[in-house]
């Protein structure tokens, strides 16, 4: 029987270099988009789609200022404490059990992913790069979702322009028994070398299958631990690993000038509409 998921990992300890010197003074995982800081639409998702214990995985010198947004102790103002988004985002930080740590161990986007996964019970959950935000479309419900019907380690997706696919992970699937597998991951293919325009994004649905390979996992291109090494080590032992592409969301990242603007308008909107993260 395979387990429910109601854990998340939340990787939020990026340095936001291309966000400097915004991110001198202020950790790009707290960056408003409308009202809400980046990492708050993180979890609001998660705990929507049924997490019910969420473990963030900070810098050193950016974790006084997250846990301070899930300070269930700091009251709202008196004049906006009626206002719905904010009597939604106090229940929301009440839901979940949240643990804090600070990442160890070498560079990368893999290592708040073992971090995280140690401070967990150990089964299936979700895990989410902090700079990366899902409007229009619970992503996390929709991995989960597609685990349960799977078992599968499942990495969401989103398509883009062809002319843009060198910027990103892209993924290349065929389907076996209706669902989208994985056939191969390609890190920001050169011209020619990829037809597919399906680029993984920063959310996924990882196994302890996956993990324990991620930790047997040297480091890579500038000494640095990459997931992607790991899903690339699972697909040639023939692993199943399946996609989950977004239908009616759209990707956005704040973790550069160009995204953060873009999902500054889209986050207002939905806020302004009060659709936010619905499962």
């Amino acid at each position: 029987m395979r387990q429910t998921v109601r854990t998340a990992v939340i990787a939020a300890a990026g340095s936001a270099s291309r966000m400097w010197p915004a991110s001198k003074a202020t950790p790009k995982e707290m960056f408003p988009l409308g009202r809400l800081p980046v990492i708050a639409h993180l979890v609001w998702e998660m705990v929507a789609a049924g997490i019910s214990h969420v473990i963030i995985v900070m810098r050193k010198d950016n974790h006084r200022a997250i846990e301070t947004v899930f300070d269930t102790a700091i009251a709202p103002p008196a004049s906006v404490a009626r206002d719905p988004i904010v009597r939604r985002f106090e229940k929301i930080i009440r839901t979940p059990r949240l643990t804090f740590i600070e990442q160890s161990g070498p560079y990368g986007n893999g290592t708040p992913l073992l971090n995280g996964f140690a401070a967990s019970t150990g089964g299936p959950c979700v895990y989410a790069f902090a700079d990366d935000v899902v409007f229009g479309e619970n992503a996390t419900a929709g991995l989960v979702r597609a685990h349960a019907r799977t078992g599968n380690v499942v990495l969401a997706a989103q398509r883009v322009p062809k002319a843009d696919t060198s910027r990103f992970g892209i993924l290349e699937t065929r389907r076996r028994g209706g669902e989208p597998m994985i056939a191969r991951f390609v890190e920001k293919p050169a011209p020619g070398t990829s037809t597919s325009t399906l680029a993984s994004l920063g959310r996924y649905l990882v196994t302890p299958e996956l993990v324990d390979v991620l930790d047997r996992t040297p480091v890579g291109r500038d000494r640095e631990l990459w997931l992607a090494d790991a899903f690339c080590a699972l697909l040639d032992r023939g692993s199943a690993l399946s996609a989950f592409t977004l239908t009616k969301g759209r990707w956005y990242t704040v973790g550069n000038p160009d995204g953060y603007r873009n999902a500054v308008v889209a986050g207002t909107r939905v806020e302004q509409r009060g659709d936010l993260y619905s499962a």
